[in-house]
């Protein structure tokens, strides 16, 4: 069940406790297990009717169901066509590249070494060591959203790297730069705005 806004308000102020001792993770994923055991279900806003329509298109593999490119739109595929512009895509050896083995496990271990040395040169703390040292060996996904706004619908790959090696530094990378973006004279909203103004004068420089 989910959790009520109280609750949510309560685990996120014990955020903090997951990288400390181990008592505190104990005391605070027993503390998450009962309000999780007591928390009830909102009134339910659809008829059975609609949630057994909704169950069988989830269950149907004709189909596959996604989020648009941009807006708030559901888009349905045909899930023949939709693995065969995904398969095509993943041809393009100028982006894509086939592995003859999978790195995750090399990539893991050398972000521990990164990480342990950087903790060593006293770069990083204890619990910021703890938090982006890798744990999960999930290998990202990739999928494809329609840009239902350009003819044929072409796919935009998406990569979804939750879990994987370099997920929570990322987000932590991500955390630092974010209060520069806009702040600084090398910012750009998109790569077209990047292209108009600097394109002409980098080539003329270099």
């Amino acid at each position: 069940p989910p959790p009520t806004h109280t609750h949510k308000k309560m685990m996120t102020s014990q955020k903090d406790k997951i990288n400390g001792d181990p008592g505190e993770k104990a005391a605070l994923r027993n503390e998450i297990a009962g309000i999780l055991k007591t928390a009830k279900l909102p009134p339910s806003n659809i008829t059975k009717e609609e949630m057994a329509a909704i169950h069988n298109l989830k269950n149907n593999r004709e189909i596959t169901i996604l989020p648009a490119d941009k807006g708030r739109t559901t888009v349905i595929m045909d899930t023949e066509q939709y693995e065969k512009q995904m398969n095509e895509m993943l041809q393009d050896r100028n982006t894509y590249e086939v592995l003859k083995r999978d790195p995750t496990e090399a990539k893991k271990r050398k972000l521990k070494t990164v990480l342990k040395q950087l903790q060593e040169e006293k770069k990083i703390d204890k619990q910021t060591y703890n938090h982006l040292i890798p744990t999960a060996s999930i290998i990202p996904r990739i999928y494809g959203t329609p840009k239902i706004h350009k003819p044929g619908a072409p796919l935009r790959p998406i990569i979804d790297s939750m879990g994987s090696v370099t997920y929570n530094l990322s987000k932590f990378i991500a955390d630092i730069l974010k209060p520069l973006l806009g702040n600084t004279d090398y910012h750009f909203f998109t790569f077209a705005d990047f292209s108009k103004n600097n394109i002409d004068r980098f080539v003329t420089t270099r």
